[in-house]
């Protein structure tokens, strides 16, 4: 409620954002009416609209919110204050002149509860109040502060008195620490210093602001988590929302283009884990079958997620009182946090050789052949696999006899039946043929399943029956992978590395009639006892460093659970335990990536799409079509009626439609048909990862470039406008013939093959490109050009 005096002085602060001032500036506020005798409103831009009248009877307002209810920007438009001061962007409305205006926003923005004193009274002075007011104290815009320990400047000092190693950096936004919102902020540093890990805890302002010269987050992590040229942490914790680097103003086009702050995260090279907030409480959270709420995802993932961070676990909610939003912190994930951000450290320090290494095979429905194993789209998984193995062994981890290439890795997995149970293979066959390289008995497993909160073991036992039923064989038939009572932990053990089939989700094995089974991607049914125990078999046994999923896509993203913020109870999250989580996935699908990123906290590793070539095809049409033109042009009409009719009986056999009775028209209508085919690209085999091959990436380039965009001309475009074509007429007229004595379709192919070699030759060589592009470029298209002619 607005405070009245008898005073007539009237001044209203509007806050948004989260009013995290806000309970500083009312009690600021309070005590200078009570000394200078004014009236006033300070109330958060959520609720604003109550107050309209107040607002168009104050005599200052002062704004700062990232949008107002119309009624309310009305109110403040029509309203009778002298000064309106607006310090967002977003609501743009002043009244004042400048010099008023940016002191006013230097006291607010700078903060604290000295500045908000002078601010309130600065404005008296301004409406004509006899008030002394101070100039704008200076607060610090980035620097260290922790909980126990207070305010460092810098790191070194900060050092001296703090010894505890190895060190996380922690983030946060300045305003938390300015007015004490810090219960999320406490509680993650307590939880890093439990798992026995250093952090270097730091608020930023965050952006750069022109008028007070303020850092951004890339200053701030270039002062204090750089020290000397050198990186002093081992992994970063941003508990700061929006990006993490400078991309500039919000209406700049080439905002989401490659940014100079790469360089940065370059230097720095440590993983840098973008915790998610949600604007709901925990409570409502947890009730939420959705997670995040739209704007939370915005803010604390997508946006985090452009500049490459990763993990977006859920830490905090949010609850309102009295105006003003405070974090409610969720103590869980913060431990969970803190367990999986000290694997990534112990990950980043273990020597090589001491590294531990789960690669997941995709392996699709098994109404399918046994032989589908280790698929990914677009990718050739085994020798992808097969090939990291051996560059693994040769960086110098423990990688023991690995398959020299595909063909073996697949061979070995198919003769020791090293596979999940299928239809056509019993889990008899699997353990007597060498496919199994451990099992799980009850005690062990029981050890984990107890682990599981109350609700997940709950699900599994109602879907699935008690872990003792199954083992003892009274389980549902779909449970799979059972032998002499234990659990079997398919795969292939290559020294440090384990490979091994994704579980099944429920199949009957060779009981199995064929029909599809409650497997795959069915979100409401959790996996079974046999997924569990091969994933903890995994994290707690094999104790691996990293997992790696291997090709686009497999089943853990898809598992129960919240769609985006997980809870502790959500399958995907207790899947992959508190190991860190690499995926290998295609670039050309990134909305599916986007899943197993937030959903099972993967970071991706992206690998290209299969090679693109353009379809090589109906060479002996496309070669009529030039002869007939030809033939025309040279008033050989003779010879031109003779090629037509073996043009038309050559188009029918190749199913071509012809509408036209007018041979011209016909022949037009053939033309078009062969190049809408032949401009048709076509896939060139399968990618091996990290591995394209010069022959096939040329290729794919130059038809990557055969197009115009929106941003660049194609690389045909710009080879003809190089020798004097018209390429919109070329393109328009394909069956005429041109000033070469050419086709046009023909002169295109060319200029394709002509990008095919150019591109080819830069590649390979080794001087600078700008002194032979030319020379390259001119060979190139004397020898296709001739080669045509001749």
């Amino acid at each position: 409620m607005p405070i009245k005096v008898k005073n007539f002085m009237r001044l209203c602060f509007i806050i948004g954002y989260g009013a995290t001032m806000l309970p500083v500036l009312k009690e600021v506020l309070r005590e200078e009416s009570g000394r200078w005798g004014f009236e006033y409103l300070a109330v958060n831009s959520s609720s604003c609209e109550d107050h309209v009248e107040d607002i168009e009877r104050s005599d200052a307002i002062f704004v700062y919110a990232h949008e107002l209810a119309e009624d309310v920007l009305n109110a403040i438009k029509g309203s009778k204050a002298k000064i309106i001061v607006s310090a967002s962007d977003s609501i743009p409305v002043s009244r004042g002149s400048p010099d008023l205006l940016n002191k006013a926003i230097s006291y607010f923005k700078v903060g604290s509860r000295e500045n908000l004193r002078n601010l309130i009274r600065f404005l008296l002075k301004s409406l004509g109040m006899d008030v002394e007011c101070e100039d704008v104290k200076d607060v610090p815009w980035h620097g260290i502060y922790h909980p126990k320990l207070g305010f460092f400047k810098n790191t070194e000092e900060y050092l001296n008195v703090y010894d505890r190693r190895p060190l996380v950096g922690v983030l946060i936004h300045r305003t938390y620490w300015l007015y004490g919102n810090l219960k999320h902020f406490n509680v993650m540093v307590e939880a890093l210093e439990n798992e026995g890990l250093g952090v270097l805890p730091v608020f930023t302002y965050g952006w750069r602001d022109e008028l007070l010269n303020t850092p951004s987050k890339e200053d701030t992590i270039r002062e204090f988590f750089i020290v000397n040229g050198k990186p002093v942490v081992d992994a970063v914790v941003n508990l700061t929302y929006f990006f993490l680097l400078d991309h500039g103003r919000w209406d700049r086009e080439d905002r989401f283009r490659e940014v100079s702050g790469l360089e940065l995260l370059k230097a720095l090279n440590v993983p840098i884990i973008q915790p998610c907030f949600s604007s709901l409480s925990v409570s409502e959270w947890l009730e939420n079958p959705q997670g995040l709420d739209y704007l939370s995802q915005v803010w604390t993932i997508i946006m985090p997620e452009v500049d490459g961070l990763i993990e977006p676990i859920y830490v905090a909610g949010s609850i309102e009182h009295d105006g003003v939003r405070s974090f409610e912190p969720y103590e869980e994930h913060a431990r969970y946090l803190a367990k999986r951000v000290k694997k990534w450290i112990e990950l980043r320090r273990k020597r090589p050789e001491e590294r531990k290494i789960a690669i997941i095979l995709i392996n699709p429905p098994c109404k399918g052949l046994e032989a589908s194993v280790a698929v990914g789209f677009g990718l050739d998984v085994p020798e992808s696999v097969a090939r990291l193995l051996n560059r693994l062994k040769k960086e110098g981890y423990r990688v023991e006899n690995p398959p020299k290439d595909g063909k073996e890795l697949i061979r070995m997995i198919l003769e020791r039946k090293a596979i999940s149970e299928f239809r056509w293979t019993s889990v008899e066959e699997i353990v007597a043929k060498g496919g199994a390289v451990d099992f799980v008995d009850l005690k062990t497993y029981m050890e984990w399943f107890n682990e599981l909160p109350e609700k997940a073991k709950a699900e599994l036992i109602g879907e699935w029956g008690r872990p003792e039923e199954v083992l003892e064989g009274r389980g549902k038939e779909l449970s799979g992978m059972v032998y002499d009572g234990k659990f079997v932990i398919p795969g292939l053990l290559f020294g440090n590395v384990f490979v091994t089939p994704q579980p099944k989700f429920g199949c009957a094995g060779a009981r199995c009639d064929g029909k599809v089974c409650k497997i795959l991607h069915n979100p409401t049914i959790p996996p079974p006892h046999q997924w569990l125990a091969v994933y903890r078999w995994i994290t707690r046994k094999f104790k691996a460093d990293v997992i790696i999923h291997f090709g686009t896509h497999g089943y853990l993203e898809f598992r129960p659970g919240k769609g985006v913020g997980l809870s502790i109870n959500c399958w995907p999250e207790i899947s992959i335990d508190d190991v860190p989580h690499v995926y290998v996935y295609n670039v050309s699908n990134p909305m599916e990536g986007v899943i197993a990123k937030r959903r099972s906290y993967a970071t991706i590793v992206d690998h290209i799409h299969p090679p693109m070539a353009m379809a090589n095809v109906l060479e002996d049409l496309d070669s009529l079509l030039a002869q007939y033109s030809k033939a025309k042009q040279l008033g050989d009409f003779e010879r031109a009626e003779v090629i037509y009719e073996e043009l038309v009986e050559k188009a029918k056999a190749c199913n071509v439609p012809i509408k036209a009775n007018d041979p011209e028209k016909v022949v037009e209508e053939i033309h078009r048909y062969v190049e809408a085919v032949r401009g048709t690209q076509i896939e060139m085999g399968l990618h091996v990862f990290a591995h394209p091959r010069l022959d096939k990436i040329t290729e794919y380039v130059a038809t990557i470039m055969a197009y115009d965009t929106h941003r660049y001309p194609s690389i045909r475009r710009v080879l003809a406008e190089y020798l004097g074509l018209n390429y919109d007429e070329m393109v328009a007229k394909p069956n005429e013939v041109n000033r070469l004595g050419l086709t046009n379709s023909e002169t295109l192919r060319l200029l394709h093959e002509v990008a095919v070699k150019t591109i080819e030759d830069l590649l390979k060589a080794d001087r600078d490109l700008e002194e032979i592009i030319f020379e390259i470029l001119n060979k190139n298209i004397s020898e296709v050009f001739g080669n045509a002619r001749a």
